[in-house]
C-alpha cells in the first residue's frame, strides 16, 4: 500500500505513513501570502527533503534518520528570501489525517536557540515547468 509502512504485524503496530515521494506544504495562517512546499524522499531509514520558495523561504534542505517509532530525527538548513540562513534540528512526527493524507508535526530547535512546532500537510504533486 503506497503511503504507508508497516513496522510490525498490522494488529500489533499502527501503520506509519511513508513520506517517500510525497509533496507537502507548510500550514500558514494566510495561504494567500504563499507557503513553502517541498518533497520528501526515503531510502530505508534515510530521509531527505527539498523545500522550494513560498512565503519568506527561498530554498531549504533536510536530512534525517527514520526512527523505530516512525518519527524522523533530522537537521535542516534554510535560506530566506531576505538572504538569512536558518539552521537547526527537528523531530518530525508523521500521521494520517481524517482524509487519509499525511500531516507532519515538526518539533524544531534552531541554532539560535528558538524552538516551536510547525505543521506541513500533504499536497498533490505541483505542476513544474521544464
Amino acid at each position: 500500500m503506497r503511503g504507508a509502512v508497516v513496522t510490525a504485524a498490522a494488529s500489533e503496530q499502527p501503520v506509519v505513513p511513508d513520506v517517500d515521494g510525497v509533496w507537502f506544504r507548510l500550514v500558514v495562517d494566510d495561504p494567500a501570502g504563499g507557503a513553502p512546499y517541498g518533497q520528501y524522499h526515503r531510502d530505508r531509514d534515510l530521509v531527505w527533503a527539498e523545500f522550494y520558495a513560498g512565503g519568506t523561504l527561498r530554498s531549504g534542505r533536510l536530512v534525517g534518520h527514520l526512527q523505530d517509532d516512525g518519527s524522523i530525527k533530522a537537521a535542516y538548513c534554510l535560506l530566506t528570501a531576505a538572504g538569512e540562513v536558518v539552521s537547526g534540528e527537528c523531530v518530525s512526527v508523521p500521521e494520517f489525517d481524517a482524509r487519509g493524507n499525511i500531516r507532519i508535526a515538526d518539533h524544531f530547535r534552531r541554532s539560535d536557540g528558538s524552538s516551536g512546532v510547525t505543521y506541513i500537510e500533504q499536497i498533490p504533486a505541483p505542476v513544474r515547468e521544464a
